[in-house]
């Protein structure tokens, strides 16, 4: 669904004294999620947005920046703003500021994940149909063909989306898909960055990884816990016998880094 671009477009909210363009962003960020722009639509054109409000187009194009950057909105060259309503746009600002705040290290990461993971098999065993079972599948044989270490990284990162995904909890599938990009890029480049190392690294996970997809499959719902608990176990263990792995805390500029680039990866993966 796209909103056309159209002049008799009227703000929700008259502006007040003060600064415009928070006050416009706060607007437009309440018609986004209050469903006046659903997911897809086009916004109101610069020009019409600083009609309606009285202000100038360089403050409309400051609040726009805003949206931008909270991850509500895209700007299409020679088309408009566009509302994308991206999930994990929304959450990866705070979290990644409250990793690096907090100095949190690997194990805690994955901790998390683990936690988060384990719910997410459990309910994938409770709810999943076929249809999400055999992508949950393909996506593990399809980690047995990747080309290259970057590929590598994309498939197994599909493999852990897609385990969130079919458990039908939208809020568990983006923080765990936030997490999953920071452990599998983490573990490639203490892999050393190469196929062959980097395969090496993800195929001493594979049991598990059977494991977990064959009781999702069965639908024996403690036992997919169990097996996500166990592949969790495992892959820690993996990281932090890697060279640096133990050590490496948010602090470490490769994890930092990582965790930065987080969303940026994320987004071009899906």
């Amino acid at each position: 669904m796209t909103t056309s671009s159209n002049a008799s477009w009227v703000p929700s909210r008259p502006l007040v004294r003060g600064n415009a363009a928070h006050q416009i962003l706060q607007d437009l960020r309440h018609d986004i999620l209050g469903g006046r722009f659903p997911r897809g639509a086009k916004l109101p054109t610069e020009r019409e947005l600083a009609a309606g409000y009285g202000v100038s187009g360089a403050t409309v194009r400051e609040a726009v920046r805003g949206l931008i950057a909270s991850g509500l909105v895209e700007v299409r060259h020679g088309s408009g703003a566009y509302v994308t309503g991206d999930p994990l746009g929304l959450l990866e600002a705070p979290l990644r500021s409250m990793i690096q705040m907090e100095r949190i290290g690997v194990a805690e990461v994955l901790g998390v994940l683990k936690a988060l993971n384990m719910h997410a098999a459990e309910l994938a065993a409770t709810r999943a149909d076929a249809e999400e079972t055999g992508r949950l599948r393909e996506a593990l044989v399809a980690l047995e063909t990747a080309g290259d270490a970057d590929e590598l990284s994309l498939r197994l990162t599909t493999f852990l989306n897609e385990l969130a995904v079919i458990s039908g909890n939208a809020l568990l599938a983006v923080l765990s898909g936030f997490l999953a990009g920071i452990q599998v890029d983490l573990a490639m480049q203490l892999s050393g960055g190469t196929l062959a190392a980097w395969r090496k690294t993800v195929q001493r996970l594979a049991r598990e990884r059977e494991r977990l997809v064959a009781a999702i499959e069965a639908h024996d719902a403690p036992a997919a816990r169990q097996a996500a608990s166990d592949y969790h176990d495992r892959a820690i263990k993996v990281i932090t016998a890697l060279p640096r792995g133990e050590s490496a805390q948010v602090s470490d500029p490769l994890l930092a880094s990582l965790i930065a680039a987080t969303h940026g990866r994320a987004s071009r993966k899906r």
